[in-house]
């Protein structure tokens, strides 16, 4: 069951099922743009092949490859994430019953909340050694890319993981379902 599945009850059911809907459509969004990193640098990558051989690939094309995988990858963290793509072990809370799937629900809330906690912690520490600026990743005004704009899509999407982790919490007590991927289709 998805939020766009869930019939809401009362003006607090409704009020947690547009915040998750909202988050459900942020978690597209950001499906997109890793989408988008993903085919920039396939294009890049497959110029790169192509033009290597006959000398004309630019010096900048690898390093943009590897800031588009490390965009692809932050950005990816909070779409998998809200889009109920991360992994899951829901055949054995399927086999503890209704208690078993409360119990995971709050266990993999704690456990999310506790390494996104983890990496919150650590941003003012990226922050302060992210110096200069990542040789190659040459922008169209001529400078390079600075080194910090590559965390900064880890910082965006490690906040909305947390957040997302508090909402399904907020959720539960409400008396909510979890959002799930429906794992026995109808035949």
């Amino acid at each position: 069951m998805t939020p766009l599945d869930y019939q809401p009850e009362g003006p607090l059911q409704r009020a947690l099922n547009r915040i998750d809907r909202l988050n459900w459509s942020l978690g597209g969004a950001f499906l997109w743009i890793s989408n988008i990193c993903l085919l920039v640098m396939l294009g890049l990558t497959t110029a790169t092949i192509i033009l290597r051989p006959m000398s004309m690939a630019p010096y900048w094309m690898w390093p943009w490859t590897m800031v588009f995988f490390i965009w692809l990858s932050f950005f990816g963290f909070f779409a998998l994430y809200a889009r109920l793509k991360d992994v899951r072990i829901d055949f054995v809370a399927e086999r503890l019953g209704p208690a078993g799937m409360v119990i995971t629900r709050i266990v993999s809330d704690a456990a999310t909340l506790v390494v996104t906690g983890v990496l919150i912690l650590q941003i003012p520490k990226v922050i302060a050694t992210s110096n200069g600026v990542y040789d190659g990743a040459i922008l169209p005004a001529g400078f390079e890319l600075p080194r910090l704009a590559l965390s900064v899509p880890l910082f965006i999407s490690t906040v909305l993981v947390a957040l997302t982790a508090v909402l399904d919490i907020v959720k539960l007590a409400a008396g909510m379902p979890e959002n799930v991927t429906d794992h026995h289709p109808e035949v």
